[in-house]
């Protein structure tokens, strides 16, 4: 597996560029391998700041292969706002951007995107967002770039909220570029909906990790409590990509997250 970290390299990058460049440094030398931005933050990127920050990743040995929240949430997805000019017009505006700077695989999450509003059925709810869906990834393979939807929790959204369901959608949008994200933070690992990962391997694309629950950054002493969500991806035959997308340790320094985290990873890959 290829391990990478969840980082705003535009925002960092607009409030201070030193800081960007030693957080990369402090990814790069605790073992990770590529940064996943947020697609959002890139639709008033300009030029110079695109070159700046594939600049800083050479320097640090990074590459930036992935990307997640992939619409603000003023770009709806569902329900009567839908616009689908509107949403292929943000597209084509930050989609050569991201392969500017070498994304492949964009996470479709966007939770206040793709809500359903409470007056619209679910079944028009699931019709909706599988068609935009299909509108996303039909605009991201002419950039060749892949769309891995992510089923997101109840708190978050009300729509495609489990891994069954999202990889229902998957299915009926029936598209090569269009797979699923698993993010272990998403899922109650009390049901069973977390080993519909192990049947839909095909369409597996992408990967999110973080400790469960509080949805932190993984140390070593902690490292049981992912075990059973490597052992998924184990069973999966999965050996792709998997971010952390976390909160830091604040008692810890930045390098120290990474090190701990790496470590862990690492940890409970080989067993």
């Amino acid at each position: 597996m290829e391990f990478g970290i969840c980082l705003n390299v535009i925002d960092i990058l607009r409030k201070d560029p030193v800081k960007l460049d030693e957080q990369l440094s402090a990814i790069a030398a605790a073992g990770f391998s590529y940064v996943e931005a947020v697609v959002a933050a890139f639709i008033d990127a300009d030029e110079n700041e695109i070159k700046a920050i594939k600049a800083a990743l050479i320097k640090n040995g990074l590459s930036l292969t992935r990307a997640n929240v992939l619409f603000p949430g003023g770009i709806k997805v569902v329900g009567p706002e839908k616009d689908d000019d509107k949403i292929r017009d943000y597209l084509t505006s930050v989609f050569p951007k991201l392969k500017a700077l070498g994304v492949e695989i964009v996470v479709f999450g966007s939770g206040g995107a793709r809500n359903r509003p409470d007056d619209l059925p679910y079944d028009e709810a699931f019709i909706q967002v599988c068609d935009s869906a299909k509108l996303i990834t039909n605009t991201a393979a002419g950039y060749g770039i892949k769309v891995a939807i992510e089923h997101l929790n109840p708190k978050e959204c009300n729509l495609l909220v489990t891994i069954e369901e999202t990889i229902k959608a998957v299915r009926a949008i029936n598209h090569p570029n269009c797979g699923f994200t698993f993010d272990i933070y998403h899922v109650d690992e009390s049901t069973a909906d977390i080993y519909n990962v192990v049947n839909a391997k095909d369409v597996l694309f992408h990967s999110h990790t973080a400790l469960p629950g509080a949805r932190m950054f993984p140390s070593p002493e902690d490292a049981d409590a992912l075990r059973n969500y490597f052992a998924i991806l184990k069973d999966a035959e999965y050996d792709g990509t998997v971010s952390i997308e976390a909160t830091l340790h604040d008692e810890k320094s930045f390098e120290k997250n990474m090190t701990d985290a790496f470590e862990a990873l690492t940890m409970l890959c080989v067993t």
